[in-house]
């Protein structure tokens, strides 16, 4: 005889996401072009010229 049990309505845990190679690399490139845009704040030239009065 056969008898037929309900399955149980408990869902399986799921590890989390690990980050993908593909997002990692994304955000490296992200982290060296906000470095570089933060790095090249260019001051004006400084002038080489005497500034004592003539």
């Amino acid at each position: 005889m056969i008898t037929f049990v309900p399955k149980p309505n408990r869902v399986p845990a799921t590890k989390p996401a690990e980050e993908s190679r593909f997002d990692r690399i994304r955000r490296i490139a992200a982290d060296k072009h906000r470095q570089t845009d933060t790095g090249t704040t260019r001051r004006d030239p400084q002038k080489a010229g005497d500034k004592r009065p003539m």
